[in-house]
């Protein structure tokens, strides 16, 4: 049944890594964006507390698919990026892609980064203040430390989508794990062998970043428990 490996692999290996590389780049840029709506959303001017709101509503409102498309066709039409090939793939393709699931991934990651600063107490915030913090300072020293450490789950579960949601780039021509799997496919006239070996790639690629994430998160557990401690 899974005979046509010893031709393909090779395919596999290449939409595997590049499946890595285009979610690494979309976790980067959604962490990045998400802490710049998260501010956004805590400023004292209600016109970047609206844009914010808007950005949010709009991403979580619309599909993914359309949203890539949105975002390749128009940096297609308002930039020339090179063609250069990296694992089977024009740049002009990746980083359209890459772009477009980090600007999704940053809506979801800025709901779960405030829902994080709001489980911490409030008077860690006046704490900082009253030892001539500044607000910003406070945010960042204080709040967001703790704030990370209670939302790692939720945040690692967004990691995890995201890397499935890869498989959506596969629209705009980017070999992934799933574009490879298809044109496996229609090359064996049968699909079903090679999509489930592309979905055994993406369960080891979950399964791994989950590990890593529980690894993370019991280091940041015991950092808290040791300064507990101390004090």
């Amino acid at each position: 049944m899974f005979d046509f490996l010893g031709h393909y692999y090779q395919l596999f290996l290449q939409g595997t890594g590049l499946t890595i590389i285009i979610s690494v780049i979309g976790i980067v840029i959604g962490i990045c964006l998400g802490l710049v709506l998260v501010l956004l959303r805590r400023s004292k001017l209600k016109i970047l507390q609206y844009i914010a709101r808007i950005y949010v509503s709009i991403v979580r409102g619309t599909p993914s698919m359309i949203q890539v498309m949105l975002i390749y066709y128009s940096i297609s039409k308002g930039l020339e990026i090179s063609q250069v090939q990296i694992l089977g793939s024009g740049l002009d393709r990746i980083i359209p892609g890459s772009i477009a699931l980090g600007l999704n991934s940053a809506a979801y990651t800025s709901e779960i980064f405030r829902s994080g600063i709001i489980s911490v107490p409030t008077g860690q915030m006046e704490a900082g203040l009253s030892l001539g913090m500044s607000e910003k300072t406070t945010l960042f020293s204080i709040v967001l430390p703790q704030a990370v450490r209670n939302i790692l789950p939720a945040l690692g579960n967004e990691f995890i989508t995201l890397i499935k949601e890869s498989s959506v780039l596969f629209y705009i021509g980017v070999q992934e794990v799933t574009a490879q799997a298809l044109g496996v496919g229609g090359t064996l006239y049968d699909y079903v062998p090679p999509l489930l070996v592309a979905a055994v790639i993406y369960w080891i690629l979950t399964s791994l970043m989950a590990q890593l994430l529980g690894i993370f998160e019991k280091r940041m557990g015991k950092k808290y428990s040791i300064s507990a401690d101390n004090d």
